[in-house]
């Protein structure tokens, strides 16, 4: 009987010292990386009218920095936002102050225990062009932070036969957004590659909603190695859709040539 116990008890011990348990998202609060738009489910890139950037503040006094569009035909703007969120019931508001006379636009939520769920509401903005205000359903989630070595296999199809290469990003999010609320983003891109073009590079980059958009941290003058990658973190930051990774060996020219391009999904380790 002894025995048995004493195995019972060194079990949880064993694993605590010797197993690798899975990697878990700290407890998500209301402020972050926001992302609300028209429609019925997160799109990348968002569905027009949204407002996609950082949630800051308190319960009480929430301050916002979102790019917002009301239309896909006009260029984003970035506007400032006010608001409050009621824990208990879950209501998140918004309001963008106005010009005098002119009402403002406001985002009502209704928003989960985790804000990394769906959250479902309204927004409402003046019409400039109806001369009054529309009020449209939308949805809503707040991105995780992208902390992490994310990884995994992109391919390109310029080639015959395609090429596959084993990407790794290991990114550090950080917790002050930018004036156009978005987060930077720095860490290390590993490429595997036999040919000896790019073996890793330190970046930079951004996150606004679900968005980045990563860059060598330095890019030469004279021709040589560079690279952009364009990509969507779903809402827990567990992966992220890689759309686009390209190479441009003149990076100082403003159009540059037609390069593979390759796509795939990088996942958290």
């Amino acid at each position: 009987m002894r025995t048995r116990l004493h195995l019972a008890l060194l079990f949880p011990l064993a694993c605590l010292l010797g197993c690798t348990l899975p990697y878990t998202q700290p407890p998500q609060t209301i402020t972050g990386n926001w992302q609300i738009q028209s429609g019925t489910a997160i799109t990348s890139p968002p569905t027009a009218p949204y407002l996609v950037g950082a949630l800051q503040g308190t319960n009480s006094a929430l301050t916002g920095t979102f790019s917002t569009a009301q239309s896909s035909a006009v260029s984003p703007v970035v506007d400032s936002y006010s608001g409050t969120y009621n824990s208990a019931t879950g209501t998140l508001s918004l309001q963008s102050p106005p010009p005098p006379g002119v009402a403002g636009t406001i985002a009502t939520l209704s928003v989960p225990a985790n804000p990394t769920d769906l959250s479902t509401g309204t927004l409402t903005f003046a019409c400039g062009v109806c001369n009054n205000a529309l009020q449209l359903p939308v949805v809503a989630t707040e991105i995780a932070p992208l902390n992490g070595t994310y990884t995994g296999t992109l391919t390109e199809t310029i080639t015959s036969p395609a090429i596959s290469k084993t990407v790794t990003l290991v990114i550090s999010q950080s917790t002050t957004p930018n004036s156009s609320g978005q987060f930077p983003l720095s860490g290390t891109f590993t490429w595997d590659n036999a040919d000896n073009i790019l073996s890793s590079f330190p970046f930079v980059g951004t996150i606004s909603g679900e968005g980045i958009y990563i860059e060598p941290t330095v890019i030469a003058v004279t021709p040589g190695p560079a690279f952009i990658i364009t990509g969507y973190a779903n809402p827990t930051a567990t992966q992220i859709t890689v759309p686009y990774l390209a190479f441009y060996p003149y990076p100082t020219v403003a159009n540059p040539p037609v390069v593979p391009v390759y796509t795939g999904t990088l996942t958290l380790q």
